[in-house]
């Protein structure tokens, strides 16, 4: 699904560049036919920010990306991508060896290949559905963006100035940052399936300012807000150990701030990793597990031969009972502590990107932390001691220390099958469980196997 370019990993897209009224489309001249411009990008990059630059740079354009034209896989196009955009200057030269064309009078013998006829197809039914639902559907909608934003930024005696960045598009999601008179701010919009980030997002503002950015305005037909850019270097930029256990500190202060509003997490949809939700996930989780190692081929069945699914199904269960009966207070946590995420602000730290929020037990998230600290310190047991007892101080006049410290010993088994469980049950509501999810699942229970046995004797 990938090419090579300059031996670096690299992505193929051909591209539906419309003008601001989706009258007319880019179409490059092959012979007497036509056919899509095509750009390459670098693999695991923001596919927006990525196509945009890349255009710049190739073509000598600039464009606005919309979203990913969906119904032409790869494997169906040789490898390649297609992707939706809008040029964002009229006034541009056109790029030589191409021209405009009358979007509507396209048909399918002017094109060398039947897959680019196929995606423009695909991209002119989208242009005629509701656009309630996909608020970024229409090539024009920047503009409604760009006129809320100033709206918004005018209110808080700022102005745009400068340029802005795109960093993620699609028909219902935008990641935007915007220079300003003052600081610089980031317009977020989510959808399916993360609509749920929007009002826990909300509701930690509300609980826990201090940890979250500023939210300058909101809209929620959109799903979005606008917040103030944090100042400060992310914890992934920050080598210095003193910023981690900062950070564990301050995620240990936010958790303490929103024990009285796990329900409304609930209600507001993010993760559930209630001890007594994830109790009941046991059973059949191992039995979907079981299942999938039965009909896989020989070298999972050989890893897997002489595990007891039983077991290691009852170790997990006596974890969380075990967890379920020391009373600790379920509050907000976070399934996904990427360092790039949280920023190393003064006086404490800033948490971004909540769509892996979750509501459950607060050394859960700990746990989480834990597995990037290792990964950035090349688990340093000194070190990472340290970091524990940074995140340990904010509660340590809240809870009973003989309790916490069992469940400091409980937790890490927990929290991975809260990570696996839940993986499962997003990527079996989604339906995309295909051999490579299933592969990775089956990972997961090795490595939950491994830790079982470490843990037995302490619920024994």
């Amino acid at each position: 699904m990938t090419a090579q370019r300059d031996q670096q990993p690299v992505e193929r897209w051909r591209l539906l560049i419309v003008g601001p009224a989706a009258e007319q489309i880019l179409v490059r001249s092959e012979g007497p036919k036509f056919a899509l411009p095509e750009i390459t990008t670098p693999v695991d990059q923001r596919i927006a920010a990525s196509l945009n630059r890349a255009v710049e740079r190739e073509l000598g354009m600039h464009i606005l990306s919309l979203y990913e034209i969906p119904q032409v896989p790869p494997v169906c196009s040789g490898g390649v991508f297609y992707h939706a955009a809008v040029a964002s200057d009229s006034g541009e030269g056109t790029p030589h060896g191409t021209s405009w064309a009358a979007l509507d009078l396209l048909r399918s013998e002017r094109f060398n290949r039947n897959e680019d006829f196929a995606a423009i197809d695909t991209f002119r039914s989208l242009l005629e559905q509701n656009p309630d639902r996909h608020p970024f559907l229409k090539p024009d909608w920047f503009h409604k963006v760009a006129l809320w934003v100033d709206e918004s930024l005018t209110s808080n005696s700022l102005r745009r100035t400068g340029p802005f960045e795109q960093l993620n598009a699609s028909s219902t999601f935008s990641l935007m940052r915007f220079a300003t008179s003052g600081p610089a701010v980031w317009f977020k919009a989510v959808g399916a399936p993360n609509t749920h980030e929007f009002l826990v997002t909300l509701a930690l503002v509300r609980a826990c300012p201090a940890y979250l950015p500023k939210i300058l305005a909101t809209r929620a037909d959109w799903n979005a807000w606008l917040a103030e850019e944090v100042s400060g270097p992310s914890l992934a930029a920050a080598a210095d150990v003193l910023h981690w256990e900062r950070a564990a500190e301050s995620l240990a202060c936010l958790q303490a701030l929103t024990v009285g509003i796990a329900e409304e997490g609930i209600k507001n949809r993010a993760r559930d990793l209630r001890l007594s939700s994830l109790l009941r996930r046991v059973t059949p989780f191992f039995l979907f597990l079981k299942e999938q190692v039965r009909v896989a081929g020989s070298p999972h069945r050989e890893r897997f031969a002489h595990l007891d699914w039983r077991e290691l199904s009852n170790v997990i269960a006596d974890v969380l009972t075990s967890l379920d009966e020391l009373h600790l207070p379920e509050t907000i946590g976070h399934m996904d502590l990427n360092p790039r995420n949280i920023v190393c602000s003064d006086p404490c730290c800033v948490f971004l990107d909540w769509a892996e929020g979750f509501v459950g037990c607060p050394l859960f998230s700990l746990e989480y932390l834990v597995q990037h600290f290792r990964r950035a310190f090349s688990a340093n047991p000194s070190l990472e001691a340290q970091l524990r007892k940074a995140y340990v101080g904010c509660w340590r006049h809240k809870l009973d220390r003989t309790l916490f410290e069992r469940a400091r010993t409980l937790s890490p088994l927990g929290a991975l099958f809260g990570y696996a469980s839940t993986l499962w049950v997003s990527m079996t509501e989604q339906n995309v469980l295909e051999a490579p999810q299933r592969g990775y699942l089956l990972q997961l229970a090795r490595k939950l196997a491994r830790m079982a046995q470490e843990v037995r004797a302490v619920c024994s």
